[in-house]
């Protein structure tokens, strides 16, 4: 038994009739942006402030060196990175056009030339690429903020922000920061959408980037992050606007994915070198570029350390002196790991990926909204009709109050019992269904209505405590909600 209907299916139809009521071509393709939003795969933007890492970390998400890292024309547009049958690269104009672009792969990331077109006139770069990584999931690169380039920033504010009642192009975003400075608390207030029930920074994460770079480069860089990002995690302020920080090497993850051998043998040179030596050469990008400092070529030595940097080199050549990663096969995985890359990748399926129609959903409505503004003076009651349904979605879903009530749980906001904390997590989790409840798929309508009324039951006694803080009775409500959501499913049957 299962309970149809999600939220995003919903918001779904509304969009369809838009489509099918649009009075011209413009509206149309509005409403049919909608729709192709929802049907879609998730659409996450990484964005920061300028050499936050950005691009280094979009490759090292997609597992292969795509994305630009070096200045240039197409690092100053937003790009997105989508899967496809094959090798594509299109600009998207302003006017509504779609312009074919000539590239290259230089140095395995992608050379792209606009030619004759002004940058100025292109909304967005779109890469069509056939991997998997992509399969699930629509990643965004995005300008510097706080760029000296002030059109730099302004393409990614107006692409991510929520203005005027305006969506952010954007499902979710990985926000990248060095610290936690004043402009990257604004621009994660600015991405929160309030226009939505219940609105919630669990589309949002934030990323302690170049983490490998703490304390010089130190072999214990990645421990000295971890905990500078567990101080941030608990911090009253980023708490409520992000739903987790975590730290990462980007660096060192994009090039533990595409490692070659050739680079493992210039290495397994290095760690040859007498070791006082090859102390002092690991102490100043300078001085492990001195000329006379090792056998190998000053060219080749400048190369890992672009690829590896000062924390990468340390780790790798104490790996392969101590036999553990001789060979790029052995030594590749081990720099993915230290780098934070797993911890991020297991960040997005387990709190994006869960919810990633909901989060949907959230877009596609605020979408909505605005197009039955622009529609009212011109077919009012096609915008009437619009704003009607979206109201009453609203007020009979619980999925958008999931999502809240997940973050208070996952931040500590709501205090709540180590032993109530699985089930939560699991009521919180996806659209309300019996397997909420620990039950199969072959559970009978009884089994459910029983085991639905108990929980019912629990629930309300929790929220009626009168000890318990506000935050933590909001999450007990809307734990009720969604149990009486799966008990009212069996009575609809």
């Amino acid at each position: 038994m299962t309970v149809p209907g999600s939220i995003a299916e919903q918001v779904l139809d509304v969009a369809r009739a838009a489509v099918a009521g649009a009075p011209n071509d413009q509206t149309r393709a509005q409403a049919q942006a909608v729709v192709d939003r929802l049907s879609g795969p998730l659409r996450v933007a990484i964005a920061g402030r300028v050499k936050a890492g950005k691009s280094t970390l979009l490759n090292a998400l997609v597992g292969e060196r795509l994305a630009p890292t070096d200045a240039g024309e197409c690092t100053k547009l937003v790009s997105r990175y989508r899967r496809g049958a094959g090798y594509q690269v299109s600009a998207i104009m302003r006017d509504g056009r779609t312009e074919q672009l000539a590239f290259n792969r230089t140095g395995g990331a992608l050379d792209v030339q606009l030619g004759a077109l002004s940058e100025r006139d292109v909304v967005m770069l779109d890469v069509v690429w056939p991997t998997t990584a992509l399969e699930t999931i629509t990643l965004i690169d995005t300008p510097g903020l706080a760029s000296i380039n002030d059109e730099n920033s302004r393409r990614t504010r107006e692409f991510l922000e929520q203005q005027d009642e305006r969506p952010s192009d954007a499902d979710a975003v990985i926000y990248l920061m060095r610290h936690a400075h004043r402009s990257d608390m604004a621009f994660l207030d600015a991405f929160m959408d309030r226009s939505v029930t219940s609105a919630s920074p669990v589309n949002a994460v934030a990323v302690l980037s170049r983490a490998d770079e703490i304390g010089a480069g130190r072999l214990d860089a990645m421990e000295s992050s971890s905990r500078i990002a567990a101080r941030y995690q608990h911090d009253p302020q980023l708490r409520g606007l992000c739903a987790a920080v975590v730290p990462l090497a980007g660096l060192l993850a994009e090039t533990g994915l595409t490692l070659r051998e050739d680079e493992v043998a210039s290495l397994r040179t290095l760690a040859g070198t007498h070791p006082d030596v090859l102390e002092r050469m690991l102490m100043s990008a300078d001085q492990f570029c001195e000329t006379s400092a090792s056998e190998l070529t000053v060219e080749l030595r400048r190369a890992l350390l672009d690829r590896l940097g000062v924390f990468g080199l340390r780790l790798a050549l104490t790996e392969i002196r101590e036999g553990r990663g001789t060979t790029a096969a052995t030594l590749g995985p081990i720099l993915v790991e230290h780098s934070g890359l797993t911890a991020l990748r297991q960040l997005i399926s387990q709190h994006f990926m869960p919810r990633a129609r909901v989060l949907q959903a959230r877009s596609g409505l605020v979408a909505l909204r605005s197009l039955a503004r622009s529609l009212e003076p011109i077919v009012p009651a096609l915008a009437a009709d619009i704003d009607r349904r979206l109201e009453q979605l609203e007020a009979s879903t619980v999925q958008f109050s999931q999502v809240r009530a997940a973050h208070l749980v996952a931040s500590g906001a709501a205090s709540v019992a180590p032993s109530e904390r699985a089930e939560l997590d699991r009521l919180f989790s996806a659209s309300p269904s019996p397997a909420m409840l620990g039950l199969g798929p072959g559970t009978s309508v009884d089994q459910v209505q029983t085991a639905a009324a108990a929980a019912i039951a629990r629930w309300r006694t929790q929220a009626g405590d009168p000890l318990a803080d506000p935050t933590t009775v909001e999450v007990y409500d809307i734990a009720t909600r969604v149990v009486e959501q799966v008990y009212g499913a069996t009575i609809a049957r």
